[in-house]
């Protein structure tokens, strides 16, 4: 069964900006549904995952929204969705304890299904505009082997593409804009996001984007990492290639 497409949709409209919503009725509250049309969204309903895949890959979208009751299915969707292209991809679970694996699988941002409405706009409107192309005269950022690219939200390290996220993208260019300082958790997925968050939340989905990024940077398998936890602060882009002997940042780095 193919998406449900309305028909007053305008084929190819550059100023449409569609959202395709593969959703558990059970724990997709109407007001969400809401909250998307609100933000100008034309929402499209999937009713199964291979629908999903297909007109996410030959569709233009500005948006997928994955509300699930299976949580593995939920990962698993995820992992397939961003290997197929870099939208940004927003997940509804039922509980608290199934966020981190949505968000360990590429998703952008998670909430759960009880959420306020007005809270859920609000990182949607979030996630889309930090996943708008970077305007032009945006430059890059240098740091020893890594260059950011925030044109084309490229990045590369000892002369390889690192392929990112929207969101890991962005934490790693803020840290970069910060680099030789230590941004603590809230701070950081308030820059990111653009939206406050508990000390508690903001450590815990902060936590799993950073160790993403440190994989994919193969930063653990190196005796001189770029991206450094400090025990009882939180996270910074270090500078320099070695830590001088003697560094009161050395008792306080995590490995």
């Amino acid at each position: 069964m193919k998406a449900t497409i309305t028909d007053g949709r305008i084929e190819n409209a550059v100023d449409v900006k569609t959202c395709f919503v593969l959703a558990d009725n059970e724990i997709w509250p109407a007001s969400f549904t809401e909250a998307l049309t609100g933000l100008d969204l034309d929402v499209q309903p999937c009713a199964e995952l291979h629908d999903l895949f297909e007109v996410t890959r030959e569709e233009p979208t500005s948006l997928v929204v994955l509300a699930q009751r299976n949580a593995s299915f939920a990962v698993r969707a995820c992992r397939v969705i961003r290997g197929l292209q870099e939208v940004p991809i927003i997940v509804v679970m039922q509980r608290e304890d199934e966020l981190i694996p949505v968000l360990d699988a590429g998703a952008d941002d998670a909430v759960v299904s009880r959420a306020d409405p007005d809270v859920f706009v609000a990182r949607v409107r979030s996630l889309l505009r930090r996943s708008r192309p970077a305007s032009a005269g945006g430059g890059s950022i240098e740091v020893r082997n890594l260059v950011i690219d925030l044109e084309k939200y490229q990045v590369i390290l000892r002369n390889e593409v690192v392929n990112l996220t929207p969101t890991e993208f962005r934490l790693l260019a803020v840290l970069a804009q910060q680099a030789g300082r230590v941004v603590d958790p809230r701070a950081l997925l308030s820059a990111v996001h653009q939206h406050d968050y508990s000390e508690r939340d903001a450590q815990n989905l902060v936590k799993v984007h950073i160790a993403n990024l440190r994989r994919k940077m193969r930063d653990q398998r190196t005796e001189n990492p770029y991206i450094l936890c400090v025990r009882g602060f939180g996270y910074m882009l270090e500078r320099r290639s070695h830590i001088r002997d003697g560094d009161p940042l050395s008792e306080l780095v995590e490995e």
